[in-house]
């Protein structure tokens, strides 16, 4: 007999739990139990296109055919859910960051060690193809010795000003993408030093409560190599996620086919498969939960764990403090906070 799916319980029904429930009804060897937001109508929404029921976040904790979370809720939320799904004996996806906090991340993690689930955390770029490419050619050395990264993240549309007051700014909600990419694409490789600097030059308003919509952060690795990320907001021709890696036996890029040499890119270039994260991940996220299931199913580490989301968040809670006192900062001054 085939063994029995793995059932799947979905907090939050905003447009990224959407995708995971999606994932989650479909995918092999899962099964959508059902879906658990505060905005209950939202919630029934996704019901309806995806199956399940419609319940509380204790009720599902509690019911037995739920066998793994999937927390898609705002972050100020993720480690406490995580502690509670781990009380209860639920395998956990979280979707990034854990929090916006050391500590908080610490104890989160702490949590699902003594309960003895398996923690995955939604860093959804090291699914997909072309980065795992990218990855791949560090790995088996057809780069040979990594000497300098190129990584860019722009978002198409500005989030709402209300997201923005709470998001923990630019480096921590935006760019931690960034930043967990080059651990994991250098790796074993690692970020010694940060300075990164920021204008609030698409909506000044961010510049009010200490954020930025454009930045640059410089990264030091411990073996010389460096790297450079920028990012912003807004790019109005499209998401934009590329990054180029060189190395002492050639390069390697991700995500430059929409570029074309000379060619302005303006409005007219933002085609729905360049609208958003979920269009441009949209395989890598299936692909993301698939490995989760399987981590689940075979009581294995996942592919992406606490600690790389703990590395993540101090690499931007290192760019925030170079931001904040306009100094390169050293990763051995963060330790919680």
């Amino acid at each position: 007999m085939p063994p029995e799916p793995i059932g799947l319980a979905v907090f939050g029904a905003g447009r990224i739990g959407g995708v995971h429930a999606a994932n989650a009804a479909t995918l092999p060897g899962a099964r959508l139990v059902g879906i658990a937001d505060l905005d209950r109508p939202a919630a029934e929404r996704q019901v309806r296109k995806h199956g399940g029921r419609v319940d509380t976040i204790p009720s599902f904790l509690a019911d037995e055919r739920v066998h793994a979370v999937v927390i898609a809720t705002p972050t100020e939320s993720h480690a406490e859910l995580i502690t509670r799904a781990a009380a209860a004996g639920k395998h956990t996806f979280c979707e990034k960051p854990i929090s916006l906090d050391i500590p908080a991340t610490r104890a989160a993690m702490a949590a699902a060690k003594r309960a003895g689930i398996i923690l995955q955390v939604g860093f959804q770029r090291r699914f997909d193809d072309a980065f795992l490419q990218a990855r791949r050619s560090v790995e088996s050395g057809a780069l040979g010795s990594p000497r300098f990264m190129r990584l860019v993240g722009r978002d198409h549309r500005v989030p709402p000003l209300a997201y923005l007051k709470t998001s923990g700014g630019q480096f921590k909600d935006q760019m931690i993408h960034e930043f967990d990419l080059a651990s994991w694409l250098f790796e074993p490789a690692r970020v010694v030093e940060v300075y990164a600097t920021g204008s609030a030059i698409v909506d000044p308003a961010l510049g009010e409560f200490g954020d930025a919509d454009t930045t640059i952060a410089a990264l030091r690795f411990d073996t010389g190599a460096l790297g450079v990320i920028d990012g912003s907001r807004e790019a109005v021709y499209g998401y934009d996620v590329r990054a180029e890696l060189v190395g002492s036996k050639g390069m390697i890029v991700v995500g430059h086919e929409h570029v074309v040499n000379g060619k302005l890119l303006d409005a007219t270039s933002a085609t729905p498969e360049l609208e958003s994260f979920a269009e441009r991940f949209e395989h890598a996220y299936r692909a993301e939960l698939g490995g989760f299931l399987e981590a689940v199913s075979r009581g294995e580490r996942p592919a992406v764990g606490g600690s790389d989301a703990l590395e993540a968040l101090r690499l931007a809670s290192a760019a925030t403090r170079s931001f904040q006192r306009g100094r390169p900062v050293k990763l051995s001054e963060i330790a919680d906070g």
